[in-house]
């Protein structure tokens, strides 16, 4: 077994809005995103009748200038056959929509993904932000944190194009015939419902999205709109159902770069929430609120931004110690949900 990761092309990555070829028709594609992460990757799978499209990057207008660079000097007068969302986050099909209307190219994803990302475009309700604003109280950041995500509203909206009001679906069996190469989905969640990677069997190929990323951890968070989930638990289903591949798979992330060592990878994901599941615990000697459990888990400044995603995470690991039963949960007087160590 390989005894850690080894980076295909060391750290050499395209310059964002250029093409690099990491196997024979695989091309990588890196714009930039505004946050802390602060890029996602693409790729175009070349084939002799046209091209596939895997992820789209976010609706801002750096991203839309690299694509229509792409478009015209690239994949020029070239069909583009399917855009395939690995799932519903803004970084992956936040021009979706803007890329459809480019190149007439059917959008594929998973069915739970594309009612997501079509429902939070839609949404525009007032009982979206005060559901939003309600978890979160509920987790102890207070009525400030509460009032600037109130501002902010639907922040999805914001980032994305229209989501289309149709899609394909892909399912169990469902694949892809690109490039001579035959891609089989593989499914998974915690980071959201119903991620889907792409495998080719026959070239060790793995585009796998945001659920197997080598040098950070995929976002395992509880959201407003599911608020008793256990994500963290369908995460480690996932890794279980692959591990044990074979350490000569390629592994093609939605971000840093492309690696090998998908077993050392996924061992090491596992450790990681071990130890966190362990901090959490100790969190809990006296009952705290899910924000003070984030700032033992999280000891930098946050921004609100992060903020969502690090009190998520931490709600993560304690609803997994719930259902476990080593922790419990009380509603207080003032709202708020208090945290402890079971019995």
């Amino acid at each position: 077994m390989t005894q850690d990761l080894t980076y295909l092309l060391g750290d050499t990555r395209p310059e964002d809005g250029t093409l690099l070829e990491v196997a024979p028709g695989v091309h990588w594609l890196r714009l930039p995103l505004p946050f802390s992460l602060d890029h996602v990757n693409l790729y175009l799978l070349e084939d002799d009748a046209g091209w596939v499209i895997v992820d789209c990057g976010l609706n801002t207008e750096n991203c839309r200038t690299a694509w229509t660079r792409i478009l015209q000097d690239v994949i020029g007068s070239d069909p583009v056959q399917a855009i395939i969302g690995t799932h519903f986050h803004p970084d992956h099909v936040g021009l979706a929509g803007w890329l459809q209307e480019q190149t007439g190219a059917p959008l594929w994803m998973s069915r739970t993904e594309w009612l997501n990302a079509r429902a939070f475009y839609l949404d525009t309700s007032e009982d979206f932000v005060d559901q939003m604003v309600g978890f979160y109280g509920r987790l102890g950041l207070g009525d400030g944190v509460g009032g600037e995500m109130r501002k902010i509203g639907n922040e999805y909206r914001k980032l994305v194009s229209p989501v289309p009001p149709a899609f394909n679906r892909i399912g169990p069996e469902t694949t892809f015939e690109i490039g001579g190469r035959t891609w089989r989905p593989y499914f998974g969640a915690g980071h959201s419902p119903d991620h889907v990677c792409l495998f080719s069997e026959a070239d060790n190929l793995m585009l796998g999205g945001d659920l197997l990323l080598p040098r950070i951890t995929p976002i395992i968070a509880v959201w407003w709109t599911e608020p008793d989930a256990n994500p963290l638990q369908d995460f480690f289903t996932f890794l279980d159902s692959m591990k044990g591949g074979k350490d000569e798979i390629l592994v093609l992330p939605g971000h840093d770069g492309p690696y090998r060592g998908i077993n050392f990878r996924i061992d090491a994901l596992r450790s990681h929430h071990d130890e966190r599941l362990e901090e959490t615990i100790a969190a809990c000697d006296r009952p705290a609120s899910a924000a003070q459990v984030m700032k033992t888990l999280f000891t930098r400044e946050l921004d609100l931004h992060q903020t969502r995603f690090a009190v998520g995470e931490a709600l993560a690991h304690l609803h997994l110690l719930i259902e476990d039963g080593q922790i419990t949960r009380e509603l207080g007087e003032n709202g708020t949900y208090r945290y402890g160590r079971a019995a």
